[in-house]
């Protein structure tokens, strides 16, 4: 088999994790979409934060949601076959792999990195002091889309390595004509 060639076993398993990467990517869309809290605790007077006070969260949300439906044409092209055509249909499948990739991890971080936003919708230090709950959601999300970019990375290499030579040893060689210990056999 030659490099860069998946088996029946590795394509399956490929297109499986391109389907959970556009799940998670939802999931984890969703999951931005529904951060607020109603209430922030030691705020006068009680307001409330959510997603939408942040454009990086709102990047986030949206980041995810490009990820999922270009994981979702990636996975349609890949269960129809088509992926690997042509040299132009390859190339916009990497272009579109590496894409997705860009947007989960830029999402992700920007969830984590929530603490650093600002208390009760102001740019100040600490919003997930007074705002726990929301905080959390938000750190969920960007746990998922994480997650999202781990199953794509994995859907990747199993494309370009075969489930069949994972616990095989070096092949190529044998089947050049020349057995082990440097003895041909014509």
């Amino acid at each position: 088999m030659a490099a860069g060639k998946s088996d029946g076993s590795s394509d399956a398993a490929s297109l499986a994790l391109r389907i959970a990467t556009v799940a998670l990517s939802v999931a984890s869309a969703a999951m931005m979409a529904s951060a607020s809290q109603r209430s922030c605790a030691g705020c006068s007077p009680a307001s409330q934060v959510s997603y939408r006070d942040y454009s990086s969260l709102r990047y986030s949300l949206v980041a995810n949601i490009i990820s999922a439906a270009l994981q979702a044409a990636a996975a349609w092209l890949a269960a129809r076959g088509r992926e690997g055509e042509s040299k132009a249909a390859k190339s916009l499948a990497e272009l579109v792999d590496t894409a997705a990739q860009v947007f989960l991890y830029s999402s992700s971080a920007l969830a984590f990195s929530v603490d650093d936003f600002g208390t009760c919708g102001h740019r100040v230090a600490g919003v997930c002091i007074g705002s726990g709950e929301f905080c959390q959601r938000v750190r969920a999300s960007g746990a998922v889309s994480m997650a999202a970019a781990v199953a794509l990375a994995a859907s990747k290499y199993l494309k370009d390595v075969p489930v069949s030579t994972w616990f095989k040893g070096d092949e190529t060689k044998a089947k050049s004509g020349c057995g082990r210990g440097g003895h041909c056999h014509h």
